[in-house]
């Protein structure tokens, strides 16, 4: 007997939470709908981990465009092994591995890319010892050695505009960090004045998920206790 519209978790996944036993099925319209395309009936689990990442096109084999945006649902199980299910739809796959890991009272580790997150991404200080952040039209240059912020407007049709602040004008530093498509952002906030004015003083953009957070976190820290300000996310 093929299974109700209701029975579906989603897409054409269903989960058992008795049987602990995951089931995707055909779509509809096709050939053996009636049964399950595979059935998996999980051991116990150790651990869920649902991986999020972005790359550039490409193409398969076939010359089938493939996704940029990839998601994949680990399950590890205690005797070894595990369960890998790749799912396109991310909703979907926060769906499946928030149930598996119900189904066993664990929680659901969020990751990057599955070949494991990638270092190095921290900006480069200039030849003259400062960081600098380009955003649109605005230049922000910190100068942590003459304790100055350089704030640089470029005008339409040409013109610059420029005003300086002091390092000491800084209340707080503040992690940013944002998904727009594919690509990921990291950018460290200074927040200066009484009217607590954002000013980006360090950023990297790249595809989603190969960025390490963690030295992004420390890097935010360690300028925060070089400026003296607080830090945080």
């Amino acid at each position: 007997m093929p299974p109700e519209e209701g029975d579906f978790l989603c897409g054409r996944w269903v989960w058992d939470p008795v049987l602990r036993e995951l089931r995707h099925y055909a779509r509809k319209g096709k050939r053996g709908e009636d049964e399950p395309a595979t059935v998996e009936r999980l051991p116990p689990v150790r651990s869920v981990t649902w991986y999020r990442w972005s790359q550039p096109p490409m193409q398969s084999h076939t010359g089938e465009v493939m996704p940029t945006r990839l998601s994949r649902v680990v399950a590890e199980y205690e005797s070894g092994g595990n369960l890998t299910v790749n799912e396109d739809d991310r909703e979907c796959a926060r769906k499946l591995a928030g149930a598996i890991a119900g189904a066993y009272g664990l929680p659901v580790t969020e990751a990057g890319a599955p070949d494991g997150r990638r270092g190095g991404n921290l900006p480069a200080r200039d030849a003259m010892g400062r960081l600098v952040t380009r955003s649109g039209r605005t230049e922000v240059a910190l100068d942590t050695a003459a304790g100055e912020i350089t704030i640089t407007l470029s005008k339409r049709p040409f013109g610059r505009s420029r005003r300086q602040l002091r390092t000491t004008d800084l209340r707080r530093l503040e992690l940013g960090y944002e998904v727009k498509g594919p690509l990921e952002t990291f950018t460290v906030w200074g927040v200066a004045g009484p009217e607590e004015e954002k000013l980006p003083l360090a950023s990297y953009s790249g595809y989603e998920g190969w960025a390490d957070p963690e030295e992004w976190r420390q890097f935010t820290q360690d300028l925060g206790r070089s400026l003296g300000v607080p830090a945080g996310p």
